[in-house]
């Protein structure tokens, strides 16, 4: 299988830049900078970088030439699409995106959702309809691994002796799920004739709550910092602050937090059978 894949900048992106080729599955990757892109990143890329910007739309995007081309993979980017600006250009995004697989003869393409953005999914799945195009939208819970927005957060808290949470946040629950089992889930999907103009959901195989991902943090880690619940108005203004993640970030996590529910993946596990690694080695082994 070829594989044409847009959104490197995202954390899925990144990993599938890395992870997802394999002796079956010939992956390249669209990215304006492809130097910049290989110095910033955190493990060795193994898909054929392609220097071109969907955006921009310059020679390298008028000549880019993917032979025997089956599915366009594009994952969604780390940016909030709440704002109208930010919508238009990730819809421009995928029209450009679209008509460069049609110009390589590929009418096939796959989007990775958040489901902090699944309130926008419908501009995209209208926007699929009107070019014509097989699609397939995925929407998933939070994926873990290194450096992984989520991964970085709770190995923050690990530090601290006491941990002052918004105890609504904490209460959150989800089915987090491993970055590789995502992309080992993509090559194990026939996206020529499998889930074609449908919207299918993507969760990791265990059902817990913030609280209960970081006592599994704390306890692989043998971690025994106190946790002390606090309303949400008061955590926001007098423990957000003290955070040594990014401000950027940790505003990035809890908007994330807030959206997250339990996926289910009975659409598609009913036709694929697919092992998820459990959570506990994705803490330990991807890091």
């Amino acid at each position: 299988m070829s594989m044409l894949i847009s959104g490197l900048n995202s954390y899925l992106g990144r990993r599938a830049a890395s992870n997802l080729a394999s002796e079956d599955c010939q992956v390249y990757g669209l990215i304006r900078d492809a130097k910049l892109f290989e110095l910033t990143g955190f493990e060795p890329v193994t898909a054929t970088l392609l220097p071109v910007d969907l955006l921009r739309k310059e020679h390298s995007y008028t000549d880019c030439a993917v032979a025997n081309l089956d599915v366009g993979i594009c994952f969604a980017p780390t940016s909030s699409l709440e704002d109208q600006v930010s919508l238009q250009v990730e819809l421009t995004r995928l029209k450009n995106f679209i008509t460069l697989l049609r110009t390589n003869r590929c009418n096939r393409v796959v989007y990775f959702a958040r489901l902090v953005d699944q309130n926008y999914i419908r501009y995209i799945e209208q926007l699929f309809t009107d070019y014509e195009i097989n699609y397939t939208i995925v929407i998933s819970n939070i994926s873990l691994g290194k450096h992984s927005l989520a991964d970085r957060y709770f190995r923050q808290l690990l530090n601290e002796k006491y941990v002052w949470y918004d105890k609504a946040m904490a209460n959150v629950e989800f089915r987090p799920i491993a970055a590789l089992d995502v992309l080992r889930w993509i090559r194990t999907i026939d996206w020529q004739k499998d889930f074609i103009n449908q919207i299918l959901e993507l969760g990791g195989i265990q059902k817990m709550s913030v609280r209960e991902l970081f006592r599994l943090y704390k306890s692989i880690n043998k971690v025994s910092n106190v946790g002390i619940a606090v309303p949400h108005f008061i955590y926001s203004i007098f423990f957000q602050s003290r955070r040594k993640l990014h401000q950027e970030d940790h505003l990035e996590i809890k908007r994330m937090f807030r959206y997250e529910y339990p996926l289910d993946n009975s659409a598609w596990a009913k036709r694929v059978s697919f092992s998820f690694t459990p959570i506990e080695e994705v803490i330990l082994n991807d890091q």
